[in-house]
């Protein structure tokens, strides 16, 4: 059986001293005393860039001000309307020319009569304090994508045959959308003006953040 939601999660840091990475390059323990002990970065507000790719190209960027602790919210989302009732097949019964009784023919297939909307991409809620020299961003980032329809089972709205010529007079489909949604916190401590990358394997892409006190 096939659950409709997954839930991915992924944390980052910024120094990571075993292992060396594109996005976590390593820092020498001096300059990480420096930082740490150093002047904090206050502002009375910071400015967030995030920018968020798939598969190599940007699809999505947003600037957030964020004054110190508080949360900051981004939407990046477009609506998606599907179909959420349907009007039953329905059958006319008329007179076939060599035919001794009326036949139920033609066939109108089922049709949708309601539908409902859907937000779909990316929100995302974030906080920015400073920690020494370093600004610490904490929050979530999720995503909601179509992914594609599956159609819906019961004997009304499955294909309807003639029963004498078992032609199909109307495939008489009813498609559901099937949606996956998938949630990365967020735990970034870096330099001011630095883009960090997380990885979102739900999506196959990206998010950059970028934090910077506003003068």
């Amino acid at each position: 059986m096939t659950k409709p939601l997954f839930l991915l999660a992924s944390t980052v840091l910024l120094a990571n001293c075993s292992q060396q990475t594109a996005s976590n390059p390593s820092i020498s323990i001096d300059h990480l005393a420096d930082l740490s002990g150093g002047k904090p970065v206050v502002a009375k507000e910071y400015r967030l860039r995030v920018v968020i790719e798939e598969k190599g190209k940007i699809v999505n960027e947003s600037t957030l001000a964020a004054r110190p602790g508080k949360e900051a919210k981004f939407s990046m989302t477009r609506e998606f309307v599907y179909p959420s009732a349907y009007q039953l097949a329905a059958v006319s019964t008329l007179k076939v020319p060599a035919s001794t009784s009326p036949r139920p023919y033609p066939v109108t297939p089922s049709t949708p009569k309601e539908f409902v909307t859907r937000d779909l991409g990316y929100t995302g809620s974030l906080t920015v304090k400073p920690e020494g020299g370093f600004l610490v961003i904490k929050g979530m980032l999720a995503n909601e994508s179509f992914i594609g329809f599956s159609r819906a089972p019961g004997e009304a709205i499955s294909p309807i045959k003639d029963a004498k010529t078992r032609v199909t007079l109307t495939e008489n489909r009813v498609d559901l959308p099937n949606f996956v949604r998938s949630e990365t916190p967020v735990f970034i401590a870096g330099l001011p003006g630095v883009p960090h990358k997380i990885e979102l394997p739900g999506v196959k892409g990206s998010v950059t953040i970028t934090a910077e006190p506003v003068p």
